[in-house]
């Protein structure tokens, strides 16, 4: 990446056009390397409809802050997607660098604000069987 002045003001990122991102949330990125040159964090919202389900993934290189804002949802993660933590509003999870995991929605859906330690999204997906 080539230099750039370092940032020494606050930037605004209004609220943008959503896309859907490889697991299937619906994603309005807010803080990444392409909106505000964010070169060590990557931050958006994120949602699934009722009953909805993101599909088995991991984020390679990236560790990951998730803070529920809205509705409820289980995330599965570990060997076999064995291990599982309900959240609610307000909860926060921790998703280690390569942990692979997969979100199921609650009955109202979700939204979550979600950030991660790196510049862009590094999402791969998995084979659960």
């Amino acid at each position: 990446m080539a230099d750039r002045e370092p940032m020494t003001k606050a930037v605004l990122v209004p609220a943008g056009a959503d896309l859907v991102g490889a697991q299937g949330t619906r994603i309005s990125e807010r803080v990444s390397t392409a909106t505000v040159g964010s070169g060590r964090l990557c931050g958006f919202f994120a949602t699934l409809g009722p009953g909805e389900r993101t599909a088995v993934h991991h984020h390679a290189g990236e560790e990951t802050v998730v803070l529920l804002t809205a509705g409820s949802c289980d995330v599965f993660s570990g060997d076999g997607l064995s291990g599982g933590v309900h959240m609610r509003v307000g909860d926060v999870v921790f998703i280690p660098s390569g942990c692979v995991h997969q979100v199921l929605a609650g009955p109202h859906g979700f939204t979550v604000f979600e950030v991660r330690s790196g510049g862009t999204d590094r999402t791969e997906l998995v084979d659960p069987t």
